[in-house]
């Protein structure tokens, strides 16, 4: 931690740097200083090697608010401190908020805005409940990340695990992660556009030096995209893989799906080409677009007749009872509760692209064409390439 109290209450903030190491040091001497939280002693720090702060002696009472802190990331938020000093005067270091009954690294009292430097893995679901604590309380959050967890697997496509998802912000157009690398004093600011499986997602990704970057231009002005990004190819080597290599996934979904297409005399891997394809807002929904989009083409669109209208409530609907029964995964936030329904619109809109459906209101579709299952590997693979042209 970067503060302690003395006796008398009175806090010493080392991110300050007020104090020369010699005056430090007579103050270590000569004052007591004791843990915010749990008023217990603590111990000046004033090595060379790790970012001077203070630490309990053995194991603090208060390990809910105090979780084990790396040099990285004292010196990260010590970084983020300055940072914000730039543009605010009052910015608090390691505040407790009693109405949260929480820490957070950084505190704008005159915005009640909260910055969590996140270094070490937590439970999504703890980070959730933690960010659905502050908004109760009428406090922004924002969760910039240990740049050491973005991890890039190829092209534009990133490995975001479920509790980077969970520390997203959806106050843009598309889910925003931010990170920071104390290193190299650069944000890292990543915009998830499409997700592959549960944990690959297509992203574009933007270095902000924190030299050049204010608060507002990090969290309120997304970065402009310059240039097209062009998941199309990424798509197509995706969809192969699942039609190559089905039995990687071992969902309740795919197991479900592979037990119909056989008992229709059909392999799963020749899902139709209409299947697993980009959509917007798929990422809301966590198990892979090929199986739940196959799900929509084999078992719902079949109790549609031809040419006869259906309103898009039905649809939800009908996805909403087997999501239930645990048939698929589904994300959600706080904050956002209408994400499937924005999943499932997003791709109708692609199935009226491809002519398969036809919008009459924006609410009502009707069915022109029945996507079918593929029976010959060469037959699905063209017609995967012909399904992407058209979507380009």
């Amino acid at each position: 931690m970067l503060t302690a109290e003395t006796m008398n209450g009175t806090l010493l903030n080392l991110a300050d740097r007020q104090y020369h190491l010699k005056e430090l040091i007579q103050l270590k001497r000569s004052t007591s200083y004791f843990c915010p939280g749990c008023r217990q002693p603590v111990v000046m720090k004033l090595g060379n090697k790790r970012t001077w702060h203070f630490a309990h002696q053995g194991s603090p009472p208060c390990e809910a608010l105090w979780e084990r802190e790396s040099n990285y990331h004292l010196t990260g938020k010590q970084q983020l401190y300055e940072w914000l000093k730039k543009d605010n005067d009052d910015v608090k270091v390691e505040h407790f908020l009693t109405k949260t009954n929480q820490r957070p690294d950084l505190f704008l009292p005159h915005s009640k805005t909260a910055l969590e430097f996140q270094c070490s893995s937590i439970q999504a679901t703890l980070l959730s409940e933690r960010t659905s604590s502050y908004h109760d309380a009428n406090i922004e959050v924002h969760w910039i990340l240990s740049a050491k967890r973005l991890k890039r697997s190829y092209q534009s496509v990133y490995t975001i695990s479920s509790m980077d998802w969970a520390s997203a912000s959806h106050q843009h157009r598309f889910p925003t992660l931010y990170y920071y690398c104390p290193l190299e004093r650069t944000f890292a600011t990543v915009l998830l556009h499409h997700s592959l499986t549960p944990t690959k997602f297509i992203c574009s990704t933007f270095y902000l030096p924190t030299l050049t970057t204010s608060f507002n231009h990090l969290f309120k002005k997304l970065p402009v995209l310059k240039e097209t990004l062009h998941s199309h190819p990424i798509w197509l080597k995706q969809k192969l893989s699942w039609r190559q290599n089905p039995h990687g996934e071992k969902s309740y979904a795919f197991f479900y799906l592979r037990k119909l297409f056989y008992s229709k005399g059909y392999s799963i891997r020749f899902f139709p080409s209409e299947a697993g394809i980009p959509s917007e807002n798929n990422y809301w929904i966590e198990t892979p677009s090929y199986l739940w989009q196959t799900w929509i083409l084999i078992c719902y669109l079949p109790t549609i007749p031809y040419n006869r209208s259906f309103p898009f409530h039905s649809l939800v609907q009908a996805f909403e009872r087997v999501t239930k029964s645990g048939l698929f995964i589904t994300r959600s936030t706080p904050m956002h509760i209408n994400g499937v329904s924005d999943a499932l619109r997003g791709y109708v809109k692609q199935l009226v692209r491809l002519k398969v459906l036809k919008d009459w209101d924006n609410e009502r579709y009707e069915k022109l064409y029945q996507p079918l299952i593929h029976r010959q590997s060469e037959e699905s693979l063209q017609m995967d390439s012909i399904i992407s042209k058209k979507l380009m």
